[in-house]
């Protein structure tokens, strides 16, 4: 067997591992047929910054949430309520006493303004 095939199981398990430790990132390296090859798994989600983008390129049709609001958007992530409305008017991040991750975003909507209110990149509650 060809040393450069015999490296591909261990980028996988070394991927695998990656996923395994949460919120690191792992980066593998290697030549294949006369080419080099870098490869990044990132094992953090994607998150909204204090600008209102979210801080990865996604593709998330926003159609998967339509007919869906407040209380039923419950456990969707920032970058896919963001996909969902657009840009926040304002982005509050900070953490709580557990060290996760606390984020604020705050919408003008019709009907006035709504604040919605993510722990660990999840939607938890929505104030109107």
């Amino acid at each position: 067997m060809p040393e450069s095939l015999a490296r591909v199981p261990a980028t996988i398990a070394s991927a695998a591992i990656a996923l395994l430790l949460g919120g690191c990132a792992l980066e593998v390296g290697g030549f294949v047929n006369e080419k080099s090859a870098v490869a990044r798994v990132a094992t953090s989600e994607a998150v909204v910054g204090e600008d209102g983008r979210c801080t990865a390129d996604l593709s998330i049709d926003p159609a998967t949430f339509r007919g869906r609001d407040g209380e039923g958007l419950l456990g969707v992530t920032e970058c896919e309520l963001v996909a969902l409305k657009g840009p926040p008017l304002s982005v509050q991040t900070g953490s709580s006493p557990q060290s996760r991750r606390e984020t604020t975003m705050l919408y003008m909507e019709p009907t006035g303004k709504s604040i919605f209110l993510f722990s660990e990149n999840r939607l938890v509650r929505v104030v109107r």
